[in-house]
C-alpha cells in the first residue's frame, strides 16, 4: 500500500466532467502485487492491419483517489480490491484473448467440433483455437489500454465499486503493463457508468502498401472455405522479400506455435520473428528427399556398360544427413558402398545422389542401409553389394540417454551375396578405416 497525502486536507476542486482528478484529491493509495499479474496472448488487428500473434506477461497494478480518510484511518480496505483483480487475472491468464468487439474479426464455434473457436481475419486468414485456451471479452482490440480498461469496468460494476463509492472514493485508475516500463492505465470517476468507450475508426499505424492500398475482400463465411488448423504466418518487415517455395507457410506457422510453448514472453523476442521463416527453410532442405518420387531418377544418365568390369569398386566416406522419424531430431555420419559390378558400373559422382535422395526425409539408419543397398542392386544387376553406415544420432546424444554414442548398419545383396569368399572382400572393403574412425 502506497499513502500520498496532499499538503493540506482541502476538499478537491471538480473537473467540467464532474471528476476528481489525482492531482486535486487529498489522498491517493495504490497496490500491485506480485500474484496481480497474468500471460496471455493477443494481436492486434483492425481495418488494413494485423501483427503477428505474440504474448506478454502482464502485470496489474491500482490506484484509488479520495477526497477524505475514513473513522479507521483509511482510504479503503485493498482486500476486496485485490481479489477481483486476481479474478481477472486468472481469468485471462495462459488464454489467447480475442476481443468479441472488432469490426476485422469474425469468433465462431466451429461446428463439426464445438470445443474449438474459428477465427476469421479481413483478408480471408484464419485459424482455430481451442476454446478452453481463449478468453473472449467485450473489447475492439486487445491493447494493454484496452485491457486496462476493461479491468476498470470488472472492477467498478462488481460489489467493490459501491464498497468505493460508499467510502468517498471519487475515482479508480487500473494500470496494466507489458513489461517493466512499458503499459498503460484507465482512469475515471467511480460515479461514471462502468462500460468501454465508444472509439472512431482506427487508422493503419503499418505503412506497408500491400496492406494500406489494396481492397480488402470481404470476410468469408464457413462454407466458402475449409478452416485451417494452422494460423497463417506473420507479415514480414518492410523490405524483406523471400525466395518463391523457400518454407511452406504451414510448417511456418507450425514452428511459430511451436516457439509459443516457450511462454508468452519468450516467443514474443524480436530476435524470433524471423525464426520461423528460417526453420521452415531448413526443414524443407532436410526432407527434400520426400519431393522425388523415384530417388533412382537421382542418377540419371550415370549407370555405365564396361566390358569386363567384375573386379571390386569401394566408395569410402560419403557424407549424409538425414533425420530420426522417431523424434525428428537430426543424425549424420558416412557411408560406405563395395560392389562387384557383373559389366556395368555407377558413376562415382552418383552414389552421394543416390543417398542424399534416400537420407533427406524422416528415416531410420536401419532403412536407408536396406534402401540404398537395393536400389544399387537395381541400377548394376550385379553379383554382390555391401553398404556400411556409421552415424552419430542427436535423439541419443542430445536427449534420453545422453550417449555420445554411433552406429553401424550393414546391408548385403546381390546373387551372389553368400559367396563366403566375396562376402569376406566385401565387408573388409567397408571395414572402419582411418577417415571413418574419425567420425
Amino acid at each position: 500500500r502506497n499513502c500520498s497525502p496532499p499538503p493540506s486536507r482541502a476538499n478537491p476542486s471538480m473537473s467540467s466532467d464532474g471528476m476528481s482528478r489525482p492531482t486535486d484529491s487529498a489522498w491517493s493509495v495504490s497496490v500491485a502485487l506480485d500474484n496481480m499479474k497474468f500471460s496471455a496472448a493477443h494481436f492486434v488487428a483492425f481495418e488494413g492491419f494485423r501483427e503477428p500473434l505474440h504474448g506478454h506477461n502482464y502485470t496489474v497494478g491500482a490506484r484509488v483517489g479520495s477526497s477524505q480518510l475514513q473513522n479507521d484511518g483509511y482510504v479503503v480496505d485493498f482486500g476486496e480490491l485485490k481479489e477481483v483483480i486476481r479474478s481477472c487475472c486468472k481469468q485471462l491468464d495462459s488464454r489467447t484473448i480475442l476481443p468479441s468487439r472488432s469490426n476485422v474479426l469474425s469468433i465462431r464455434q466451429v461446428e463439426a467440433s464445438p470445443d474449438q473457436l474459428e477465427v476469421l481475419c479481413q483478408g480471408g486468414a484464419r485459424m482455430v483455437l481451442p476454446a478452453q485456451d481463449c478468453a473472449v471479452i467485450p473489447i475492439m482490440h486487445s491493447t494493454a489500454e484496452e485491457l486496462a480498461e476493461y479491468i476498470w469496468c470488472q472492477t467498478v460494476s462488481s460489489k467493490v465499486g459501491n464498497l468505493l463509492r460508499s467510502r468517498g472514493c471519487q475515482w479508480l485508475e487500473v494500470s496494466v503493463n507489458e513489461r517493466p516500463g512499458q503499459g498503460a492505465t484507465h482512469l475515471a470517476s467511480l460515479h461514471a457508468e462502468a462500460k468501454p468507450t465508444l472509439r472512431p475508426t482506427p487508422r493503419p499505424c503499418m505503412s506497408r502498401d500491400d496492406a494500406i492500398e489494396q481492397v480488402v475482400p470481404q470476410l468469408p463465411s464457413a462454407a466458402d472455405a475449409e478452416v485451417e488448423v494452422v494460423p497463417p504466418p506473420p507479415p514480414l518487415p518492410v523490405g524483406v522479400r523471400r525466395k518463391p517455395g523457400a518454407a511452406h507457410p504451414a510448417a511456418e506457422a507450425a514452428f511459430q506455435q511451436i516457439l509459443a510453448t516457450l511462454g508468452p514472453e519468450e516467443s514474443s523476442r524480436p530476435e524470433l520473428l524471423k525464426t520461423p521463416y528460417r526453420a521452415a527453410k531448413a526443414w524443407r532442405e532436410m526432407t527434400c528427399g520426400c519431393g522425388v518420387e523415384d530417388p533412382l531418377e537421382a542418377v540419371g544418365e550415370g549407370v555405365f556398360e564396361v566390358e569386363g568390369a567384375t573386379d571390386l569398386v569401394a566408395v569410402r566416406d560419403i557424407p549424409f544427413h538425414s533425420m530420426c522419424e522417431h523424434h525428428l531430431l537430426p543424425f549424420s555420419g558416412v557411408a560406405h558402398v563395395a560392389y562387384f559390378p557383373n559389366g556395368r558400373v555407377l558413376g562415382l559422382s552418383k552414389f552421394a545422389r543416390l543417398l542424399t535422395v534416400y537420407a533427406r526425409r524422416p528415416q531410420l539408419q536401419e532403412r536407408i542401409s536396406k534402401q540404398y543397398a537395393e536400389a544399387v542392386e537395381q541400377l548394376l544387376s550385379l553379383k554382390a553389394v555391401v553398404v556400411s553406415l556409421e552415424a552419430h544420432h542427436s535423439c541419443m546424444s542430445h536427449r534420453g540417454a545422453s550417449v555420445p554414442a554411433y552406429t553401424r548398419t550393414i546391408a548385403l545383396r546381390g546373387s551372389h551375396k553368400d559367396d563366403p569368399a566375396l562376402r569376406d572382400q566385401l565387408l573388409a572393403a567397408v571395414s572402419r578405416g582411418p577417415a571413418s574412425a574419425k567420425l
